[in-house]
């Protein structure tokens, strides 16, 4: 049988772009509808544009790469599914699913403070309203759509600087936008420079935070994290009530954006969304200067490193040699603690396939080629831990 031959016309994808918006400007190249090329040039069934940018058929993308010589990891990026497990941890809806992904961290409140609830059929940052997202002077130039223009993740441009707005219709050929040009609010810093951070975890797969830097899916999920805690229920504030009050008038928005009761974040309209947006940022930049209590066990993310000799008191060039040499481990000691600390991982990884999954998952960040990822699996299968799990995690970094 012969392969199928290369497309003469394919434009390049466009950073972060959606599958749908591609498949679109691909079949333009043709004079044809992207309904016409799914059909005829691909032999495929009609797709709408969610169910291309959230899970399309997987022989579909290996199609793709074949008729574009695009690589197959960078196709799947193009897509909801290419995110599992850094945005995602999947795309099935599952009992408990909120639990696991908003609650395993904590920033403002301290671990157990909130009320954990369990909404049916619950995606992070995936919403069932359909809104159209996008930045006017992006669409102005150009027809591209971003596929995280469709997520409540960012609520600025990183291109151009400016709020990302609603609209109405389809680009290119009829747009009518929510929010007149003139009518646009300022974008305050603290939401710039968050934005800023959501889109260097989106693009380089790592977030450069006061403290250290962090894994991309540990930032979606200190944002996920905060924006819940910002809309818990007053009374589970105890003393901190006070500090989140200030955060609310920090950003000039009604406490709790206004909600009379719990709803989850993706639920809501997109002017609630961005105002929680703009509190979460007020609260990162308040918990970086110090001037709120934040007692969560990943709140040191933002605060600055400390300074040893400034904070406790000490003046500067009184700490002795020997007193330095007993708090600081040998760089021999550092790697056994690495090592026993790791054999304790693969022991356990044997027996529980929860603790492979997550092993497997974590070892596999630096893999950036298909050879680097059957080397981890051999790895892995030489270990003798089990690798039943990996029917569900076959998708490959978004950021390799």
């Amino acid at each position: 049988m012969r392969p199928p031959e290369r497309w003469p016309l394919h434009p390049a994808p466009a950073e972060t772009e959606s599958l749908s918006s591609w498949l679109r400007r691909i079949a333009a190249s043709y004079g044809m509808y992207s309904s016409e090329l799914l059909e005829h040039g691909l032999g495929h069934r009609e797709l709408s544009d969610p169910e291309l940018d959230l899970n399309p058929p997987r022989d579909l993308l290996e199609e793709l790469a074949k008729r574009t010589g695009l690589d197959q990891h960078r196709v799947n990026a193009m897509t909801m599914a290419g995110w599992v497990p850094w945005l995602f941890d999947c795309l099935d809806p599952a009992p408990g699913a909120y639990e696991t992904y908003v609650h395993q961290l904590s920033v403002l409140l301290p671990p157990k403070r909130r009320t954990i609830y369990t909404p049916r059929k619950w995606l992070p940052w995936l919403s069932e309203t359909g809104m159209r997202r996008g930045c006017p002077d992006c669409l102005e130039s150009s027809p591209t759509l971003l596929l995280f223009w469709q997520l409540p993740l960012m609520a600025s441009c990183q291109v151009h600087g400016r709020r990302v707005e609603t609209y109405e219709g389809r680009p290119p050929d009829y747009i009518l936008w929510a929010t007149p040009a003139h009518d646009q609010r300022p974008l305050p810093e603290p939401l710039s420079l968050m934005d800023r951070r959501t889109w260097q975890a989106i693009t380089t797969g790592s977030v450069d935070l006061p403290r250290y830097p962090v894994h991309a899916g540990t930032w979606f999920r200190l944002l996920r994290t905060l924006l819940d805690e910002l809309t818990t229920a007053q009374g589970r504030y105890g003393r901190q009530l006070e500090d989140v009050r200030r955060v609310w008038e920090h950003c000039g928005h009604p406490f709790r954006a206004g909600l009379h009761s719990w709803q989850p974040f993706e639920t809501l309209h997109w002017t609630a969304q961005q105002q929680l947006l703009e509190a979460a940022a007020a609260a990162m930049e308040m918990i970086e200067a110090g001037s709120v209590t934040a007692l969560g066990t990943s709140a040191h993310l933002f605060r600055p490193e400390p300074n040893p000799r400034i904070s406790d008191g000490t003046p500067p060039g009184t700490l002795t040699a020997s007193a330095g040499a007993q708090e600081r481990p040998t760089l021999d000691e550092l790697l056994k603690q690495a090592a026993d600390a790791l054999d304790a991982c693969i022991a356990a990884a044997k027996e529980d396939p929860v603790v492979a999954q997550h092993l497997f998952d974590f070892a596999r960040y630096g893999c950036r080629s298909d050879q680097s990822l059957r080397g981890l699996r051999q790895t892995f299968a030489e270990l003798q831990i089990p690798l039943d799990f990996l029917s569900q995690t076959e998708n490959q970094s978004p950021f390799a």
